[in-house]
């Protein structure tokens, strides 16, 4: 889909960027805000479950295009391109949960050098292909009540699916080279937190919606705020 392709581009510059130096940040700043989805907003009906249909029920929650109040935007990425400098990078790891024959959650982001566990909650085995463009990160099978693990080593939008004819699973990992990065949750807020003083590119990515990009300037032990809005789009063709 082209939403993905404006993600593998996106992970693309993320390569690119320079090594990351990480310790104290002097006057640090943030940025905080919103995302939001403006017009008539047509949401999208479950998926259907073809398989364990008896632990799972006959359908989950479509994921693509979560919508809250006031036209919040969920499992939106924000992150900040080509900062080399700052906070130091995160160390503990990030969860991926397979639960109800479901990704939760349905995106996550995290820093180079993490480590990604994927937990299957589910009573049976599930499979978990990731790919970073064209290519294979890893594919392997989670039994019930068993963790894996991999080391989160290139940048970029990794798309996880499960290939146990669970076909309408699907999860985003966004991987930055750095530790200025969030996802929005149900009220579509973000917050990035000791961020130095300067001017930024924000970029803000959403699987259907595509990418915005806005110039921030975080003033010295001040916060940035910021509003973005994604026109609405037609639901995708069953």
């Amino acid at each position: 889909r082209w939403a993905v392709a404006l993600g593998v581009l996106l992970g693309a510059s993320l390569g690119s960027a320079l090594a990351y130096e990480g310790g104290p940040v002097a006057d640090a700043g943030s940025i905080s805000g919103r995302v939001r989805i403006v017009g008539d907003v047509e949401p999208l009906p479950p998926q259907p479950v073809y398989k364990h249909v008896a632990e799972c029920g006959k359908t989950v929650r479509d994921d693509r295009l979560v919508v809250g109040r006031d036209h919040t935007l969920e499992f939106a990425v924000v992150a900040l391109d080509g900062v080399t400098k700052g906070k130091p990078l995160p160390t503990g790891p990030v969860t991926l949960r397979n639960h109800l024959c479901a990704f939760v959650p349905h995106v996550l982001s995290a820093s180079v050098g993490q480590m990604l566990e994927i937990v299957n909650e589910d009573p049976f085995l599930h499979d978990a292909h990731a790919w970073l463009g064209q290519r294979t990160l890893f594919n392997l099978g989670i039994p019930r009540g068993r963790t894996v693990h991999h080391r989160l080593d290139d940048p970029g939008l990794i798309h996880i699916n499960c290939n146990v004819r669970h076909t309408w699973m699907h999860a985003y990992v966004f991987v930055a080279p750095h530790p200025y990065h969030a996802v929005t949750g149900p009220g579509g807020t973000f917050a990035l937190s000791d961020v130095p003083p300067g001017t930024y590119r924000l970029t803000v990515w959403h699987e259907m919606l595509g990418s915005q990009e806005r110039e921030v300037t975080v003033p010295a032990s001040g916060d940035a705020t910021v509003e973005i809005e994604f026109p609405a789009v037609a639901p995708p063709a069953e």
